[in-house]
């Protein structure tokens, strides 16, 4: 009889521990999930702001360096500065864009470019070459 009392105070103990452990593996996709609708809520707090007449942030100019373009597909990549609407970090990353907008465009071109978000991706709506 001892023992099982000895177990079921050992069990009692551990149950605390696998109750956190649980919620905490259960809270990080919850995480995650908030971090990605940050990016949702820049850009409706970016929405809110064009719709309030703030141009500036919303034709705010981002300058980058064309790394690749695929004029068939209409999709350009930029290593890219900031962009602060997005509180994204400067990086190399894919856009979507007009095959008009990007017909002029060659590996190395400097550019200054006006990013969007459409549908979950994101877009070019102004570039322009640079000197």
């Amino acid at each position: 009889m001892q023992a099982d009392k000895k177990i079921t105070l050992n069990n009692a103990m551990k149950a605390p521990l696998v109750m956190s452990y649980l919620l905490l593996a259960l809270g990080a996709p919850a995480f995650a999930n908030h971090h990605e609708q940050g990016h949702g809520q820049d850009a409706h707090a970016h929405d809110a702001a064009a719709a309030n007449g703030d141009a500036a942030a919303a034709d705010e100019f981002v300058t980058a360096e064309v790394r690749f373009v695929d004029r068939d597909n209409g999709k350009l990549t930029l290593k890219h500065e900031a962009i602060r609407k997005y509180n994204m970090n400067g990086m190399t990353m894919g856009f979507r864009a007009d095959p008009k907008l990007i017909e002029s465009l060659a590996v190395g071109d400097k550019v200054r470019f006006v990013p969007d978000r459409v549908n979950g991706q994101y877009v070019i709506t102004k570039i322009e070459k640079l000197q």
